[in-house]
């Protein structure tokens, strides 16, 4: 089988999307099967800092449709979700070659831009949810990361399969001989991107209430994202004093820093709901470190983390629990927190999922 993936992004660019489709792309490799890639040739972090976003992946649209056609014959196409609309010139470089298209939604266009103020829910929205379910229905299989997402593309009329992100092999090798212990003064850490689907307000809100108590606990961002600036305007606007800010942590060093905190937090919008996962998420469930939710509290992530011991799971605004909760958990030690999965038996199962899709494709 020759298997033709399509994304905005791949190695040695280290958007997290690309890289999953890298590893299932070794995977297949190594069974026996053909593949090939077409990016946007563009780079994941320096897009996130630069204007003109909807021009860029314009233009990267049309450059991947004309590479994927001029690309050898493929049997399967399977394309993630970024740039938006992806799935639009899947269809056509599927439909050029007389292939099967398969799609895996990492973030759900238009849903996603309209929750978030980028595009207006109007005509556009509506013109570009006809397409996308056109595409929906036309492909061999669409592959969701979760329950929540599973239910908002059922709407479109096709029965998605459910099969979620893992861990990267290397970091899984790094977190394996990662040996760090958690940093003085007691301090709770938000790694990675901080994007327009995330909630920060309440991260900051309750370390104001904590600092106000004289609690000795540290908020430390590290990471990026488009909405790191307004965080730290309102960091500085409160006059949080134990707020630290750091760069993006390189993938391999990434277990030992995140280890060195003692809570790790994963924010989602209640508006992004069922339509993206937090790529830091899966890493974070496998260290032995309490997790801090503040999301929807009735969805997916919110009912896997609720089953841990030690979770807290709130809703956006509830800055006075988190604060409590954070509280408890510096002056009350407790047992050491066990991890939420087992990376490798995950990481495995997920690419099998794979394998057993991409059988009944054929």
């Amino acid at each position: 089988m020759r298997i033709l993936f399509l994304n905005q992004y791949f190695p040695p660019d280290p958007a997290p999307t690309g890289v999953l489709l890298r590893e299932l792309a070794d995977r297949l490799q190594a069974a026996g099967h053909a593949v090939d890639f077409v990016a946007a040739r563009q780079d994941y972090r320096a897009g996130q800092r630069k204007g003109g976003r909807m021009l860029r992946e314009a233009k990267a649209l049309g450059r991947m449709l004309l590479d994927g056609i001029r690309r050898p014959r493929p049997d399967v196409v399977i394309s993630a979700s970024s740039p938006p609309c992806l799935l639009l010139v899947a269809t056509l470089v599927a439909f050029w070659h007389r292939a099967k298209s398969v799609h895996w939604i990492m973030d759900l266009y238009p849903e996603i831009a309209v929750s978030l103020g980028e595009i207006r829910e109007g005509l556009l929205a509506k013109m570009i949810g006809k397409a996308m379910g056109w595409a929906y229905r036309r492909a061999r299989a669409v592959v969701v990361l979760d329950e929540d997402m599973a239910d908002r593309v059922r709407r479109y009329g096709v029965s998605p399969e459910v099969i979620g992100v893992w861990v990267f092999a290397p970091v899984i090798a790094q977190a394996q001989r990662a040996t760090a212990e958690p940093m003085e003064p007691w301090t709770w850490i938000y790694s990675g991107n901080l994007g327009r689907a995330h909630e920060w307000e309440t991260l900051l809100a309750a370390q104001e209430i904590l600092e106000k108590r004289g609690a000795g606990i540290r908020l430390l961002f590290q990471g990026g994202g488009p909405s790191r600036p307004a965080a730290e305007a309102r960091a500085a606007e409160i006059g949080l004093q134990q707020c630290e800010w750091k760069g993006y942590v390189d993938e391999a060093e990434l277990p030992d820093a995140l280890r060195r905190g003692q809570v790790l937090a994963v924010t989602q919008l209640p508006a992004a709901q069922g339509m993206l996962w937090p790529s830091k998420l899966g890493l974070i469930l496998s260290l032995p470190r309490p997790i801090l939710w503040v999301g929807p509290i009735d969805g997916a992530i919110a009912r896997k983390l609720g089953s841990l011991p030690h979770a807290g799971v709130f809703a956006p605004g509830q800055a006075e629990q988190v604060a409590d909760w954070l509280f408890a958990l510096k002056n009350t030690p407790g047992e050491t927190a066990q991890p939420g999965i087992d990376p490798r038996e995950h990481r495995e199962a997920m690419l099998r999922a794979w394998e057993r899709l991409l059988e009944k494709c054929l």
